[in-house]
């Protein structure tokens, strides 16, 4: 399994066997990572939504702005790749987590609830979504966690339940 969170989530879990973990946030460390032959990745992000939370994605809508796929062909894939149900959500025992519907925007920092509204998504985002798509693009699987917050309200830094989570991934292999 490949992880890439945000810095500012901190050390959560340290490369180990079966385990990498991205010092690079961007689309260039997955195909990296499918070129190495991962097939699981665990994505994180950060989002705006109208709870505060954790929330699985289940799909996308990337409406503004280019994609990853813009442009000449990344050999890790088809050129038009199917991307209809790359999302995996793992069932974790203990825990109870959404799954939704994410939309991208330029810059949560500047979104509103009425975003959330007139797209009819359960949250926004501004990072995240391009890597999910690259390493769909090269087949393999993707967990996409957002870390949610209420517009203008304070972020959710409470990140300790990840360690368990990934163990969760681990023994059930997704």
């Amino acid at each position: 399994m490949y992880i890439s969170m945000p810095r500012d989530w901190g050390d959560i879990v340290s490369s180990r066997d079966g385990i990498s973990v991205s010092k690079e946030y961007s689309s260039y460390g997955i195909r990296d990572a499918l070129k190495k032959g991962e097939k699981l990745f665990l994505i994180g992000a950060d989002a705006i939504a109208d709870f505060t939370g954790w929330l699985f994605v289940r799909d996308h809508l990337a409406l503004f702005g280019s994609g990853t796929l813009v442009g000449p062909n990344n050999p890790s894939g088809p050129r038009f790749p199917n991307l209809r149900g790359m999302y995996v959500i793992p069932e974790i025992a203990g825990e109870e987590i959404k799954s939704g519907v994410v939309l991208r925007v330029p810059d949560i920092r500047l979104s509103t609830g009425a975003d959330l509204e007139a797209f009819s998504c359960d949250a926004l985002v501004s990072h995240g979504i391009d890597q999910a798509i690259a390493a769909a693009h090269g087949g393999a699987r993707v967990i996409f966690l957002l870390n949610c917050r209420k517009p203008g309200g304070k972020e959710n830094n409470d990140v300790s339940f990840l360690n368990g989570l990934i163990q969760g991934i681990e023994g059930g292999e997704e």
